[in-house]
C-alpha cells in the first residue's frame, strides 16, 4: 500500500478508539516504519543510510514486515508510552499489507510462509482503483473519529442520537462543576408530559437528579416528581461558585443548596447550610468553610 493509505488507516483504527493527539501522530509516523526496508518508500528516500543497507540484508516485506519485530517493539510501550503507538502504528501497516496481492511475509523470522488475507481475486496490487476506494473508506472513519471525538465521545454521540437519560445524566456528572441544562421531554406523575429546558441542579441521593424550572421558579425532583423520557446534555461555558458551609448563612444572592439528600432552592434572604452552589454567591453566616471557584 502508499503510505497515505497507511498513513489513513492508523488514523481511522486510532480515532475510532479515542486515542490523543500525540498518539494519533506516533501511530501516523508507526505506520509508514516497516517500509523502511524499502529504499523508494517514503521513510526509505529520507533515510537511505537505513534503508538501503536493510534492503539488502533483508529484503522487502519479509523481516522487517514481520508481527514479531513491531510486536516486540509495542511491548515496549510499558516503559515507554511512546514505543507502544509506534508499534501499534507498524502492526497496522503489516494488517493492511495482507491485502496486497503479493501478500506479507508476516510471520519472519519465524516462518517465511507468504500470508496475506483472502483470495487472490480480493486482494489488489499498490496504486490501484481499489486501494484508491479504501483510502476513501478510512479517510471517512477518520472523519468519523474526529466527530465523535467532537461531540465528546462514543457515549455522548449514542446519547445524541437517542435521548438516554441516563447518558446524559453520567455527561453532567462527568461534567464536575460546569453550568448545564437538559433539553428534552418530562412526564410527571399526574400523566402530564412537558416539553422544555430545565437548569441541572445536581445529583440526589441514589439515583436522583434536580432540575430548576427558570420560568415557574420551580425545583422538579427526578424521579420523585417526573422523570425523563429522553433527555440531552446543553454545557454552558460557566461554572458554578461553591461553597461548603459549617453551621448556618443567609444568601444574599439566588442559590441552591443540599441538605445530604435532596437539592432545596434559596432566594435572597434565605437560610442555608452545607453544600452550595450559585452564579454569584454572597452569604453572611456565622462559621463558612469556604471553597470558590
Amino acid at each position: 500500500m502508499t503510505a497515505p493509505t497507511h498513513i489513513a488507516f492508523a488514523l481511522a483504527c486510532g480515532k475510532l478508539g479515542d486515542a490523543s493527539s500525540l498518539a494519533l501522530a506516533l501511530l501516523a509516523f508507526g505506520s509508514l516504519l516497516p517500509d523502511i526496508d524499502h529504499p523508494q518508500s517514503t521513510l526509505g528516500r529520507l533515510f537511505l543510510f537505513v534503508s538501503v543497507p536493510l534492503n539488502q540484508h533483508f529484503g522487502h516485506r519479509r523481516t522487517v514486515h514481520g508481527f514479531a519485530v513491531w510486536g516486540g517493539v509495542a511491548l515496549l510501550g510499558m516503559v515507554w508510552s511512546p514505543a507502544l503507538w509506534l508499534g501499534l502504528g507498524a502492526l497496522s501497516h503489516i494488517t493492511i499489507d495482507l491485502l496486497n496481492i503479493a501478500g506479507v511475509q508476516a510471520l519472519m523470522p519465524f516462518s517465511e510462509k507468504v500470508c496475506v488475507l483472502f483470495k487472490k481475486k480480493w486482494r489488489f496490487s499498490v496504486g490501484s482503483k481499489e486501494e484508491l476506494f479504501f483510502l476513501v473508506i478510512f479517510g471517512a472513519f477518520v472523519w468519523v473519529g474526529y466527530y465523535i471525538s467532537s461531540v465528546g465521545g462514543l457515549r455522548a454521540l449514542i446519547g445524541i442520537i437517542t435521548g438516554a437519560p441516563r447518558i446524559a445524566q453520567q455527561q453532567y456528572i462527568e461534567s464536575g462543576t460546569q453550568v448545564g441544562y437538559f433539553d428534552g421531554t418530562l412526564r410527571f406523575r399526574d400523566g402530564r408530559l412537558e416539553q422544555g429546558r430545565w437548569l441541572v441542579v445536581g445529583k440526589e441521593a441514589g439515583d436522583g437528579l434536580a432540575v430548576w424550572d427558570e420560568r415557574k421558579k420551580e425545583l422538579i425532583h427526578v424521579p420523585a416528581h417526573a422523570e425523563f423520557l429522553r433527555a440531552y446534555l446543553l454545557p454552558t461555558e460557566h461554572r458554578w461558585q461553591t461553597l461548603s458551609i459549617t453551621g448556618w448563612a443567609r444568601t444574599k444572592r439566588e442559590a441552591f443548596f443540599y441538605d445530604g439528600k435532596l437539592w432545596r432552592y434559596a432566594p435572597p434572604g434565605a437560610i442555608i447550610f452545607g453544600w452550595v452552589i450559585g452564579r454569584e454567591l454572597e452569604v453572611e453566616t456565622i462559621e463558612i468553610a469556604s471553597d470558590r471557584r
